[in-house]
């Protein structure tokens, strides 16, 4: 397998870059495919046509595929307004090209002949998906191609959007699409490919939860108001002509199903609301973040530290635009981290395409994934080192301090934040959660188990004559009663899953996802001869305590499951004589 990766201005160089290519693959054992990637600036699509010919009139077996983007990327070095003609020889494994206009077949159509083809193909390891056209619907794609086995690779990205006031276009050496995707299949038994991602950004400010969303890409509110108010408070962005540029180095941060996603908007409507090209979800907890250059450049470092331990042949290169955007003049340093480990191409895109752990497919923002491919196990092929770190501009250097400050005190006002939080729940006295989070766990606990048709029971319990407890032997005995019985719950419940809590004065409630009515009465049962046996007041008296037990039925509600419980402690106080437990 071998790569060559050219930056040309004019069909004649196009020309000598053919021939030269030609000339290597009659030294190779073999050629079973050839892939020719473009990408190219919307000024040059005239010279689309004369490429495709110019390539196949040499290589008339060559699969192309390619893009309009907003930036090319050739060995380690962007080019703004040229283009790059990436070409990829296999000695053993194949490579087929196909395009899908989404105006004639819809989004999850195409996704499920895409994956028919990929099911058919037991040796496919890896799928290149470029995409073009303003709010692309991608997710139902994505969605049926995330059902393909777990091994294939996935990449690629959203090459123009047209939020730029460009037309996004993407090719195959017989399509022209402006709205839908092109897509490369790598297929062999001896083709190896790695994925890596980078990411560099971090979240900036408090947590807010998206409220309101008109479809997947416009979000309408956050946290009940328009998400351009937070751009405004925070970071004095307005709707304006240059809103995405200012917008796009301050991406949404945040988590689903364990991968770190960001978005940034694309476009602001007169309302506040924000149109985004990739998804959000309702209930999603995002942050505003920032790009940190001394963060973005040592997980460059740290990715092709592990691509060099792969070895590839042959890299392929995404990267996000608001990258080159913060990073400026010090973009190349980034890139040029892993032009020594192979030839490498790519572009810069709108949205970044890559499979998490999971499988799933997903689009991000903010990230560079590099793709290493080589056919044959990396055995005797030299090793790849990493150069050293470089050196960011003068200019950038104090931006990386200022954001290590802006860190620091982040990360100072986040722990601030979490102690106050907990002191907000937690009952000072005996260290269980309070009425209020108590009841907060009860409405979300039970709505799961009656979802889920799950099992729910909870406990109420009160001391038996708490009060001449405490005018006998005072007050500060009657405190260490009541912190006796919160240990005693606490050590005989689960951590993480049972929530015992003080409901007030000498009442204690406890609520076991779950556990049905014989576990819950056997806790009750433990907890009540512990409390004998344990909390022995100054005299050698004993301390007792009356348990209602119940669980909880479909219909139940928090205010009608307390109702019951109440029911039972009353039960066990007033007509069984205390010191008992009654399951309802």
């Amino acid at each position: 397998m071998k790569q060559f990766p050219f930056a040309i201005n004019t069909i004649k160089e196009l020309q000598d870059r053919v021939e030269q290519v030609r000339e290597e693959s009659r030294q190779m054992p073999a050629l079973s495919s050839v892939l020719v990637s473009v990408f190219m600036d919307t000024s040059k699509v005239q010279m689309l046509h004369d490429i495709q010919q110019g390539v196949q009139a040499v290589f008339p077996e060559a699969q192309i595929i390619g893009a309009v983007s907003s930036g090319e990327l050739v060995n380690g070095k962007l080019m703004e307004q040229g283009v790059v003609v990436n070409f990829t020889l296999f000695e053993k494994s194949a490579v087929r090209v196909f395009a899908y206009d989404f105006r004639e077949k819809k989004s999850n159509t195409a996704g499920r002949e895409l994956l028919s083809v990929l099911q058919a193909d037991k040796e496919a390891a890896a799928v290149e998906v470029i995409s073009a056209g303003f709010h692309l619907d991608i997710n139902p794609f994505f969605k049926q191609l995330s059902a393909s086995r777990r091994k294939i690779v996935f990449f690629g990205g959203l090459a123009d959007d047209g939020s730029l006031g460009k037309n996004g276009l993407v090719f195959t050496h017989k399509d022209q699409i402006r709205h839908g995707t092109v897509v490369a299949v790598f297929s062999g038994v001896d083709l190896h490919v790695q994925a890596k991602s980078s990411f560099g950004w971090k979240p900036l400010g408090r947590t807010m939860t998206v409220t309101r969303m008109d479809g997947d890409f416009c979000m309408q509110e956050l946290d009940g108001r328009p998400p351009l108010e937070v751009f405004e408070k925070y970071l004095g962005i307005r709707n304006s002509e240059s809103f995405l540029v200012e917008a796009l180095t301050f991406p949404f941060y945040f988590e689903r199903h364990g991968t770190t996603l960001a978005r940034h908007p694309r476009r602001c409507r007169d309302d506040g609301s924000m149109m985004f090209g990739a998804d959000f979800r309702v209930g999603e907890q995002v942050r505003l973040a920032y790009g940190d250059p001394g963060e973005i450049i040592d997980n460059a470092m740290s990715l092709q530290e592990k691509m060099a331990s792969f070895k590839p042949e042959a890299i392929f290169v995404v990267s996000c635009v608001a990258r080159w955007m913060l990073l400026g003049s010090d973009t190349e340093k980034e890139l040029a981290i892993s032009k020594h480990l192979a030839a490498s191409a790519g572009f810069y895109a709108y949205g970044e395409f890559m499979r998490n752990e999971n499988g799933e497919i997903m689009v991000s923002n903010m990230t560079l994934v590099t793709i290493g491919m080589r056919e044959g196990l990396s055995m005797g092929r030299q090793s790849n080192l990493v150069p050293p770190r470089p050196k960011l501009n003068k200019h950038r250097s104090l931006m990386a301090r200022l954001v290590h400050f802006i860190e620091t005190t982040s990360q100072e006002l986040e722990e601030s934040n979490r102690k106050l939080k907990h002191l907000a729940q937690i009952d000072r006295l005996t260290g269980l959660f309070n009425r209020g989070e108590t009841e907060a766990s009860l409405r979300e606990l039970l709505q799961r188990a009656q979802e889920y048709n799950e099992p729910l029971s909870v406990l109420m319990m009160d001391v038996d004559d708490f009060k001449v407890i405490n005018d006998s032997y005072g007050h500060a005995i009657g405190d260490d009663t009541l912190k006796s019985i919160a240990k005693i719950l606490q050590s005989n419940t689960r951590r993480g899953t049972d929530v015992p809590g003080r409901w007030g004065g000498d009442e204690f409630f406890v609520v076991l996802p779950g556990s049905g009515n014989e576990r819950a009465r056997v806790i009750a049962e433990r907890v009540g001869r512990l409390i004998n046996e344990q909390a022995v007041l100054p005299d050698g008296s004993i301390v007792t305590t009356s348990i209602g037990v119940v669980t909880a039925a479909s219909d139940d509600t928090p205010d009608t499951l307390f109702k019951r419980a109440d029911g039972a402690l009353y039960e066990a106080k007033q007509i069984r004589g205390k010191n008992n437990v009654v399951v309802h």
